[in-house]
């Protein structure tokens, strides 16, 4: 399929900003996104409409076939992985959670492979007893933390995956979990409404955010660490920012111009002036400023629900990834949409290369897709899982990429071949 430019080069040189008008998001192109040189669509002949079992259906997958170019799978889960994350100190280290209701610990690569005597340092992480639905390191690479369906977040100590501690909280499935900046604090949102804090060092509960009315479905700390962001979900449809000292809500964002629908995701830009974007159930992105509370932007365009969001920290940029398909482009300066990344069927994940303005797209097709916003183009293609995609996250370096899908294996990929 074809390509079409979605960002003028010159735009490199331009300073990120926000518009503080508010200005509808208007498609300015389309751009068809599947890679030509990679795989092809198995989703059944369109003459006949059936699926691989000759049955009729509006709802059937499409599983794109391609070659397996992934140098390590790991198979240890019994169910899908649904949550992957890289080690941000220890560059061959991961972890992966599941539907089996376990973590791993592992390691990539040749040297680790000899480091282990073949054995990649493998540590199962055992003690949830539902989903493991989230997970992340601390900043200095020690710890692993573990959000459970089951309403526990767990403490893994990195270097021989000992237990350190379980974190409870009000019982609640957990939804999500963010590490301070650079402190050993842990914050994670639940279905029933709360936020904890934890110190990872002792166990204690250092602080309990009330006041979203709905399922707090996602949050993260402020680039300086004083601020904790979140949003709520259906019921609820609000961005709140807390204090971690006094546990009050500083701000919050509610009503028309902003969000109707559930919020699903948010994301903040790394400058910390306060930039801040949201996608919610309906489709629609806002973008506002949590200094000032005010809404810029109301960007519309999608079909159905954004699943993942974030601003370009190298250009006046943001994306937002639907279930309906497509990854788009808006320019921050004049709120605008600049292209639409085509995927055979929805979006699940997204993330960011630290230092390039490129974006990676996890897909229920079963493949993922390298974008470079400057262009709008699909730079390259990642096979090897049979069946979704669900989880997707990047090395610290930009070198390697994890991905965790339903077929219940996880893989790694180095981005540039």
């Amino acid at each position: 399929m074809g390509r079409k430019s979605a960002v003028p080069a010159d735009m490199v040189d331009e300073e990120a900003h926000v518009d503080p008008e508010l200005i509808e998001g208007d498609v300015v192109d389309d751009l068809e996104g599947e890679d030509p040189e990679y795989g092809s669509e198995d989703g059944g002949d369109e003459d006949d409409g059936e699926d691989e079992e000759g049955e009729e259906g509006d709802g059937e997958r499409i599983h794109t076939v391609l070659e397996d170019d992934s140098f390590h799978c790991f198979d240890g889960h019994q169910d899908a992985v649904v949550a992957v994350a890289w080690n941000p100190a220890q560059p061959d280290v991961v972890a992966t959670g599941g539907c089996d209701d376990a973590a791993y610990l592992w390691r990539v690569g040749q040297d680790a492979f000899e480091a282990s005597a073949g054995s990649m340092g493998t540590h199962e992480l055992a003690g949830h007893t539902d989903t493991v639905a989230a997970l992340g390191f601390n900043a200095a690479g020690s710890m692993l933390a573990t959000a459970g369906m089951d309403g526990l977040c767990k403490l893994w100590n990195v270097a021989d995956g000992r237990l350190l501690r379980s974190l409870e909280g009000s019982g609640g499935a957990l939804q999500w979990l963010t590490w301070h900046p650079r402190g050993d604090v842990v914050v994670a949102g639940t279905e029933d409404c709360m936020v904890y804090m934890w110190n990872a060092a002792n166990g204690a509960v250092m602080q309990v955010f009330s006041g979203h009315c709905g399922v707090v479905s996602a949050g993260c700390f402020t680039p300086d660490g004083k601020s904790v962001v979140s949003v709520g979900g259906e019921d609820d449809a609000s961005l709140r920012v807390w204090n971690p000292k006094t546990g009050e809500c500083s701000l919050t964002i509610q009503g028309h111009p902003f969000h109707t629908a559930g919020i699903n995701c948010v994301g903040l830009h790394k400058d910390g002036h306060g930039a801040a974007i949201t996608g919610d159930e309906e489709g629609i992105v806002c973008i506002s400023n949590i200094a000032t509370g005010r809404v810029g932007g109301r960007l519309t365009g999608h079909e159905d629900s954004v699943e993942a969001v974030g601003l370009c920290a190298q250009l006046p940029l943001a994306a937002s990834a639907s279930l309906d398909g497509t990854l788009r482009i808006w320019d921050c300066g004049t709120l605008s949409q600049r292209g639409s990344c085509e995927h055979p069927t929805s979006v699940t994940r997204m993330c960011w290369h630290p230092t390039e303005p490129l974006v990676f797209t996890a897909c229920l097709d079963g493949a993922s897709r390298c974008w470079d916003l400057r262009t709008g183009s699909c730079v390259r293609t990642y096979g090897g899982h049979e069946d979704a995609v669900q989880d997707i996250a990047i090395s610290a370096d930009g070198s390697m990429l994890l991905t965790g899908s339903d077929d219940g294996t996880a893989r790694v990929y180095k981005v540039k071949p």
